[in-house]
């Protein structure tokens, strides 16, 4: 007997029979064994993330409070634009709005964006379109600003004019009630013999005053060498009491009226004069300034005093009554009891101490050849004969007198050498004429020389020999 023998294995099983007894049959069919059932592979079990630790809460910070925009104030020509007060009228970024941006070299000028000024005189300074004839941040050239208190006109800074009467013309303040020149408005001169007064041309109210002339100038001298004093030679002569004031380039030097020895002042002094009734001596000034060789205060407004014994200036000024514009070929003469200037075509006079000025009108001075190295040259200013007459060097050899206002030349003394001799005076109680030239004259050689001479001097009584 054939055992039945079960085989295991990959899951299928397989089973033989006997033949029975009712003789062979025919084999039972073969049973295929149906496709082995795959195992599904093992999976690994996933590993265990261990927990991720807890982080605490963070504190819950309370919401700031919203502060309020604080309200921006603009000027009532300006606009707020991206943070900023702007003027939209000019402003290249903002030009006629805010964010209107001019394309580069382009200007905003009326909230428009433009490439030119356009308009007579009109120029572009960085971003503004200025005119250079009266702009004061830009008088004349872009960035060239006047200084505070000017005025600029014709491209030029000139002094503000403040006061009544005041008014600027050719650059300078002018009293339109009295300047001969400009009465009652600029450029309207008085005739020839007639002054300003009340803004109106009227007749010059006589001369008053001691009379005093010249009557010789002597050649009987003695001179120093002031170099070591007051350095090179500049201009600037004035006679006090006691003393003789000459200013070269280093300094301005007290002489003594005898001996001649000297002392610098250490100031420079360019507008020396002197009344030689008084000997007090005088400084000019230019609304408190004081003039000098450069061009500066040549508008004189007061005489500053200036003690004639130590040459100090004492804080006292003498107010003039009008302003004297200098302009030119200025000369300076000192007078009895008066002053008087000359600018190379108009003549005026100071009294002293009054400070009352006239204005003498249009005077022509005889053609002089000898120059000073200064802004002027200094002479004398004679009354005799119910005129003025202005006394000065006018050449190498000739020292002449022109009366006012008609114009007639005279000499009052005639030498050999007078050098280069610009600046003289007198003195009346030391019967002396007082001179400075440079280098050698018939009284001195030297490098600078300052002398003195005898003359003969006429006070009162001048038709005296």
């Amino acid at each position: 007997m054939i055992a039945a023998v079960l085989l295991s294995g990959c899951g299928a099983r397989t089973v033989l029979r006997e033949p029975s007894d009712g003789g062979d049959l025919p084999d039972a069919p073969v049973v295929i064994d149906r496709p082995a059932v795959v195992d599904v592979p093992f999976v690994p079990d996933v590993p265990v993330v261990p927990d991720v630790p807890v982080v605490p809460d963070v504190p819950v910070v309370p919401d700031v409070p919203v502060v309020p925009d604080v309200p921006v104030t603009c000027a009532d020509f300006q606009t707020f634009c991206r943070g900023r007060c702007v003027d939209t009228q000019n402003d290249p970024s903002h030009c006629g709005g805010c964010g209107s941006v001019c394309a580069p070299g382009q200007l905003c000028l009326g909230g428009r964006c433009i490439v030119e000024c356009g308009g007579p005189g009109r120029t572009l300074c960085g971003r503004t379109c200025v005119d250079l004839s009266s702009d004061l941040a830009h008088c004349g050239a872009c960035g060239f600003a006047c200084p505070p208190g000017a005025t600029c006109s014709g491209g030029r800074c000139a002094a503000a004019c403040f006061g009544p009467g005041q008014m600027l013309c050719d650059g300078l303040c002018v009293d339109v009630r009295s300047d001969s020149l400009n009465c009652a408005a600029c450029g309207r001169a008085c005739p020839p013999g007639l002054t300003c007064s009340d803004a109106r041309c009227v007749m010059p109210r006589p001369l008053t005053g001691t009379p005093f002339r010249i009557q010789s100038l002597g050649t009987m001298c003695r001179a120093i060498e002031h170099n070591t004093v007051t350095g090179d030679d500049r201009g600037g002569i004035a006679v006090s009491l006691s003393g003789v004031f000459y200013t070269g380039d280093s300094s301005t030097g007290r002489f003594d009226l005898d001996s001649l020895f000297g002392v610098p002042l250490g100031r420079i002094d360019d507008g020396l004069v002197s009344d030689l009734a008084t000997g007090q001596v005088y400084s000019l000034r230019s609304r408190g300034r004081p003039v000098n060789m450069t061009g500066e205060g040549d508008l004189i407004t007061e005489l500053a005093l200036v003690d004639g014994i130590t040459g100090a200036l004492d804080g006292r000024t003498l107010p003039l009554s009008r302003e004297i514009p200098l302009r030119g070929d200025v000369g300076i003469f000192a007078g009895y009891g008066r002053i008087a200037f000359h600018d190379g075509t108009r003549a005026w006079q100071v009294e002293l101490p009054s400070g009352v000025v006239t204005d003498l009108g249009p005077v022509s001075l005889a053609p002089r050849t000898s120059r000073c190295e200064s802004w002027a040259y200094w002479g004398v200013v004679e009354f005799f004969g119910g005129a003025l007459h202005l006394t000065y060097v006018r050449d190498m050899t000739t020292i002449v007198r022109t009366r006012v206002p008609e114009g007639t030349t005279t000499p009052v003394g005639v030498f050999r050498s007078l050098s280069d001799m610009c600046s003289f005076t007198v003195s009346p109680q030391r019967r002396r004429w007082y001179w400075h030239h440079e280098g050698g004259s018939q009284f001195r050689s030297g490098d600078e020389s300052l002398g003195f001479c005898d003359a003969s001097l006429a006070v009162g009584n001048v038709d005296a020999p």
